[in-house]
């Protein structure tokens, strides 16, 4: 099986460049996919400069999906089997990515996963075994994406430009009646957004809380109600879930984000937008 990798970037810095430094030897192949649209040439240097790499770049923001669809193709076209998905600002300890490729490569029946994934929380854990569970969903990063099964499942939609990109593939994919399996004893190390420390009004107690931009809670907003439409029916449960923890972030960012009004005008304007069927980038 030939592994190759692909990490999204938007305006990456000196971390991000350590983060690809923690799995570039892992893999045969690196397709760095820059988002950015006028790139900081000290950086884009050193992202040249990584072996077995090709660094694209065309001066357009185009979202995740557009980009993961440019790297499966370009795989696809090399010869790979599988692409390993990353984010900017997610990296690997060297051991646990070794012992994530042996897992993944002793898996039986993986011609017919078209996933697999990991947990993002650091912890200790027993790197001498393999334990996987079968999911309905994996957050993209850290993920292996089956390249063979894409033309039967279909790509990475494009209308939803960012967020719930992940979901809405793994949604069809079981839908395709293919597994999608995590691997709960390997961990990633990822950053899910902005954290910063408050006191909650409930306990008083200081808490951590994970605070998005006004224009990350409107692609969530809009996508959610995009899938919904799409898998409402066939797939309740993982909506329904999905749309519990889109109502707990808007809690944390009205109650906690400075920018609480203008998330309140982009809840509202991804709610009408996806009324009007304006999908893709925000205008």
């Amino acid at each position: 099986m030939k592994i190759a990798a692909t990490v999204i970037l938007y305006y990456p810095n000196e971390i991000v460049i350590r983060n690809i430094q923690s799995y570039i030897n892992s893999v045969e192949r690196l397709y760095i996919v820059d988002n950015t649209e006028i790139p900081v040439a000290q950086i884009t240097e050193r992202l040249i400069e990584f072996p077995n790499s090709i660094y694209l770049h065309d001066g357009e923001n185009k979202g995740i999906a557009a980009r993961l669809n440019q790297a499966s193709h370009l795989a696809t076209k090399e010869g790979y089997d599988w692409l390993l998905t990353m984010d900017q600002d997610s990296s690997f300890q060297e051991k646990i990515l070794i012992n994530y490729l042996n897992c993944f490569h002793s898996f039986a029946g993986k011609e017919k996963v078209s996933m697999f994934g990991i947990s993002y929380f650091e912890k200790m854990t027993n790197l001498q075994i393999c334990n996987s569970i079968k999911v309905n969903e994996l957050i993209t990063s850290g993920s292996l994406l089956n390249l063979q099964l894409v033309p039967v499942i279909g790509e990475f939609d494009e209308k939803l430009f960012i967020d719930e990109v992940d979901f809405e593939y793994c949604l069809k994919s079981v839908l395709n009646g293919f597994g999608i399996f995590r691997f709960t004893n390997i961990f990633l190390t990822h950053n899910l957004g902005e954290t910063s420390y408050h006191r909650s009004f409930k306990t008083f107690k200081l808490t951590s809380r994970v605070l998005h931009s006004p224009e990350r809670i409107y692609y969530m907003t809009r996508n959610i109600l995009y899938v919904q439409s799409i898998y409402g029916k066939a797939t309740f449960n993982e909506i329904k879930i999905r749309k519990m923890k889109l109502l707990n972030r808007y809690k944390n960012n009205l109650l906690y984000n400075k920018k609480r009004f203008q998330v309140i005008k982009y809840i509202a304007k991804g709610y009408w937008d996806y009324k009007k069927n304006r999908m893709g980038k925000l205008k």
